[in-house]
């Protein structure tokens, strides 16, 4: 259902600010991750590009990967949130995988999507993009 008139445009208006605020959030939270291995070079024009934020998917991880790759996915954009189990070991050694990581509250990052954003800000631009869940 499509809204004409004064209120239309002040309901326009107010998603603009939401969508410039959520933006300017995520560009202060990039300083909150820090890079473990890029393989952002070997990302391609017409790659498929997924961003996932994870913590302790170890017993998850393969099959994740595996499948995800099976369905097109060219190169994984991962923040790693503090795992403890041997995902950043694991992770390091993909060589699809571009990999952040970062000790920061999981909740006050709008549970990753913060990091997230900026990834995709600053490298998504161009190509598919899909947000993942490891679990």
């Amino acid at each position: 259902m499509h809204m004409w008139g004064p209120k239309a445009g002040w309901a326009k208006y107010k998603l603009r600010l939401r969508r410039r605020r959520l933006l300017l959030r995520a560009f202060r939270k990039k300083h909150e991750i820090k890079s473990v291995v890029s393989r952002i070079k070997q990302i391609r024009n017409e790659d498929v590009l997924a961003f996932v934020t994870l913590r302790n998917e170890i017993d998850r991880l393969q099959e994740f990967l595996d499948h995800h790759r099976k369905l097109g996915i060219a190169h994984f954009l991962i923040v790693d949130n503090a795992s403890t189990d041997g995902s950043v070991a694991y992770l390091r050694d993909q060589s699809d995988v571009s990999l952040w990581q970062t000790d920061h509250s999981y909740r006050l990052s709008r549970f990753g999507l913060d990091w997230l954003t900026w990834l995709m800000i600053r490298h998504g631009h161009g190509h598919w993009c899909l947000t993942l869940d490891a679990d």
